[in-house]
């Protein structure tokens, strides 16, 4: 049985070669980013997804096991077999993804989750559960009966870690124990169907269309974009030319403090800039150094001045204190020019808050530098940047995204009682499903002109209770929101504020706005908690953060 099985795992669900492009994506929230684009267009052109039923594919949102298998599922060629409806405990017959789970099931594709001393016909299979990253590895190696790599003795994934590996289909901002989001899975899931079909080069190279340029035609600017192309999971490099990756944004253009995502890549979190004055430097090892050890990285992904990545940067346990991480890389990846700068910068893949990931832990880089040899010399250097400043930032189980003027850009303003002076919408991520993203503290600037304010209250879109608010001078505060007005975590929120109104003569004009970020050290203008920690500032250099409509009269 497990010979035929084989054979019909390599059958991919269409034998015709792919075109991996974005033509294939009628959905209102469409990825930005380039392989998350090309990868839900392809698993949309096989009719493997479809969206939901409100035109959007929710690329940053998780999924569970049950909608995982059922999507995985669809890869493999139909069949007219009947399968029990009903093959784990907690499976109910008939239930919209019994067959696909009791199918992968029947091929011994899953087995359910093991417990000690529990028969296997008990084991639960958890379909409500979200995904993890070595759990999908794991069936979709299956499922392409794919080659494994053998793994020394240690955790069951590692073999599979090592196979994606090899194969060059694993996921760059994803580590064990980090639950998948859907752009995730349709990444990972194209890169094995690619692989299968003998097209991983073609995939990669719609993904990175940089890599067939000249350096000198790519932007300084890309090289503080985020990368969403796969990558080894360990902290050497492939050096093949064809599978090179590239950042493809350019609108990260600095370093900057911001709140970090627990289970996401953050922002550029550093960028040295080395000077060799006597001879080049062939690079042997990137390091990064930390100001204190933080428990919440995983790795940090390392890239070139040009965008190019180089590699995953991990633990160095050699060093005390838990402060450094190395990437040693293959001998001509990298090289430090004579008397000419040398850049590369990083960026952190962090935990998942259930993968050993915490609220409220500070990241700061102390110093990053190379350990190498010289060209002409052949004597050792460690070489570090001593004049620059790097990002402080915190994790965070969520974090507030972008807020907005939901109103008008300018209208005329209508004196009286219970009159909006201003709608903000406020929208955020969060980086796991039982994170809280809320908004608890708003302080609206008030910028007014012959007009007299009193009984300020908020309001939410979609309710019709009333949280009042206090005025003193210059300012309205919101305090104490209740989770009605300021829960994001299942999507943007617009909050609007009103008050009596009352004009004199002359110019009349009013304007709210949402005037400071805050930073690291010192509050702003929101407070807003994940659920386990508050936080005081927003991680963003808008100042104004927002600004509403602008009334005249």
């Amino acid at each position: 049985m497990m010979g035929v099985l084989t054979t019909l795992f390599l059958m991919p669900a269409v034998v015709l070669a792919l075109n991996y492009d974005t033509t294939h994506l009628p959905y209102s929230d469409a990825p930005a980013d380039l392989p998350t684009s090309i990868a839900i267009s392809t698993l949309t052109k096989l009719g493997i997804i479809e969206g939901f039923a409100d035109g959007t594919v929710r690329a940053d949102a998780p999924l569970n096991r049950a909608e995982f298998l059922k999507i995985v599922m669809g890869l493999l060629p139909p069949d007219k077999r009947k399968y029990a409806s009903r093959c784990f405990p907690d499976v109910e017959a008939n239930i919209w993804y019994s067959e696909p789970v009791c199918r992968a099931k029947e091929f011994k594709i899953i087995s359910g989750n093991a417990v000690a001393g529990v028969p296997e016909s008990q084991w639960l299979f958890e379909p409500t559960r979200p995904v993890r990253y070595e759990e999908a590895l794991k069936i979709l190696a299956r499922i392409y009966g794919v080659p494994l790599v053998e793994a020394p003795s240690g955790e069951w994934y590692e073999t599979y870690l090592k196979t994606a590996q090899k194969l060059k289909v694993g996921l760059y901002d994803s580590t064990p124990g980090s639950w998948l989001t859907r752009g995730q899975m349709a990444r990972v899931t194209v890169a094995f169907t690619a692989y299968a079909k003998g097209e991983l080069d073609a995939l990669r190279a719609a993904e990175n269309p940089q890599s067939s340029s000249s350096p000198s035609s790519r932007t300084s600017s890309s090289r503080f974009a985020s990368s969403v192309s796969p990558v080894s999971s360990n902290s050497s490099i492939a050096t093949s030319s064809s599978l090179a990756t590239y950042d493809p944004f350019i609108n990260d253009t600095g370093v900057g403090d911001s709140v970090l995502v627990l289970g996401k890549v953050t922002p550029v979190l550093g960028a040295s800039k080395l000077f060799s004055n006597s001879e080049g430097i062939l690079v042997d090892a990137f390091l990064i150094d930390l100001e204190a050890a933080n428990s919440s990285i995983a790795v940090f992904n390392v890239y070139d001045h040009d965008g190019k990545f180089l590699g995953r940067a991990t633990l160095d346990t050699s060093v005390s204190g838990n402060i450094r991480y190395r990437l040693n890389v293959s001998s001509g990846v990298a090289r430090v020019p004579r008397r000419e700068d040398y850049t590369f910068y990083v960026r952190a893949i962090l935990k998942a808050q259930d993968a050993g990931g915490n609220s409220g832990e500070e990241i700061e880089i102390d110093r990053m530098g190379i350990i190498g040899i010289g060209e002409w010399s052949t004597r050792s250097y460690e070489q570090y940047t001593s004049s620059e400043t790097f990002a402080r930032s915190t994790t965070a189980r969520s974090a507030i995204t972008s807020v907005s003027n939901a109103g008008e850009f300018s209208t005329v303003l209508v004196p009286g009682p219970t009159q909006e002076i201003g709608a903000f919408r406020f929208a955020g991520v969060t980086g796991h499903p039982s994170a809280d993203l809320t908004v608890t503290k708003i302080v609206f600037q008030v910028e007014q002109t012959g007009v007299t304010l009193s009984n300020a209250y908020m309001r939410v879109d979609g309710g019709n209770t009333t949280h009042a608010c206090t005025i003193s001078g210059s300012q309205i505060t919101c305090q104490n929101l209740p989770e009605s007005f300021g829960a994001l975590e299942d999507g943007p929120r617009t909050l609007r504020v009103y008050a009596d109104i009352a004009v004199g003569s002359g110019l009349i004009s009013l304007r709210l706005s949402i005037n400071d970020p805050g930073t690291i050290d010192t509050a702003g203008s929101i407070t807003w908690t994940d659920g386990t920690t508050v936080f005081t500032w927003i991680g963003t250099d808008e100042r104004p953060v927002a600004r509403g409509t602008y009334y005249s009269y």
